[in-house]
């Protein structure tokens, strides 16, 4: 979840000169939505919409994809006015925390963690950031939604029969990610590089948001780090196919396999915490979205875009 107030102010200046003394005032005045009396202005909006896309985007892309980077901001207002309502708090030192217990999970070192980073397509303050939204979004979920779902030991034994030759194995691969906000145009860049109308590595120098680093590859990526989208991209390619289009945290990819490597996993005790986790995940976020469709039908949000 992206936050409203973490905000680039020289974006926001640049902006005003670009577009001239004339305009200043029209574009600082703009409010485009307004959430339980907490305004979302124009120069907000454009600043998050450079801020997920990690370049400027023009104005026919950025018209396309403003509504849902919109709707993104308005819940995390939302999220962060419960949040207080709740009187639920993070503080600098819990956001350490979490980073380095989630480092300690995956067993990553600084350099994992940064290709981790990479192909979130995240900078380490942005991914603070979110770290410090998930917290809050966590604490929520614990006080609110967790108690009322449950992870029965036949789901978790029907999910290890289905999954045995993951749960036992540790699987590596090498991957080229290309990333865009809007579907369509993840169909038809999909669709290019299918028919051979277009290369991988254009499409990624070309169309691809945020880090284009070493044209988008990623060498080392273990399978127990990525979450279920980015599984069910990868079940069953091969090495050299390309994945259909999928949806991870408002940004279509397609990924390219260019290589795998399955070894014998040594350690099995954390298996069956590992599948709880798995089978949790999706429970717990399709609660919280319940849970956000009620805070919003609550609020009192108006959008003016």
């Amino acid at each position: 979840m992206k936050k409203n107030g973490f905000r680039f102010l020289l974006a926001g200046l640049l902006l005003l000169l670009l577009l001239g003394p004339a305009h200043a005032a029209q574009v600082v005045d703009r409010i485009v939505a307004v959430v339980n009396g907490e305004i979302i202005t124009f120069v907000d909006l454009q600043q998050q919409i450079r801020l997920i896309t990690g370049q400027e985007a023009n104005s026919a892309d950025a018209a396309k994809i403003a509504p849902q980077v919109l709707d993104e901001m308005i819940n995390d207002i939302v999220v962060r006015q419960e949040a207080a309502r709740l009187q639920v708090e993070v503080s600098d030192s819990e956001v350490e925390n979490e980073i380095r217990q989630f480092k300690a999970r995956h067993r990553m070192t600084d350099e994992d963690f940064q290709r981790s980073l990479r192909l979130q397509g995240l900078t380490e303050e942005q991914f603070k950031e979110r770290s410090r939204q998930d917290i809050i979004k966590h604490k929520i979920i614990n006080y609110m939604v967790r108690r009322k779902v449950v992870v029965t030991q036949e789901e978790i034994d029907a999910y290890k029969e289905r999954n045995r030759s993951e749960l036992t194995t540790e699987r590596t691969f090498d991957l080229q990610l290309l990333a865009v906000m809007d579907p369509e145009q993840a169909e038809k860049l999909w669709s290019a590089i299918k028919d051979g109308e277009l290369t991988f590595n254009d499409a990624v120098a070309r169309f691809t948001i945020g880090p284009k680093t070493d044209d988008g590859v990623m060498t080392g990526v273990n399978w127990r780090e990525l979450d279920e989208p980015w599984r069910e991209a990868l079940r069953g390619l091969g090495v050299g196919e390309t994945s259909r289009p999928f949806l991870v945290q408002d940004r279509w990819v397609i990924v390219k396999l260019l290589d795998r490597k399955d070894e014998a996993r040594q350690e099995q005790t954390a298996v069956d915490e590992e599948v709880r986790e798995a089978i949790l995940r999706p429970k717990l976020e399709e609660r919280f979205k319940d849970y956000m469709n009620g805070l919003r039908a609550k609020a009192v949000i108006e959008k003016r875009l």
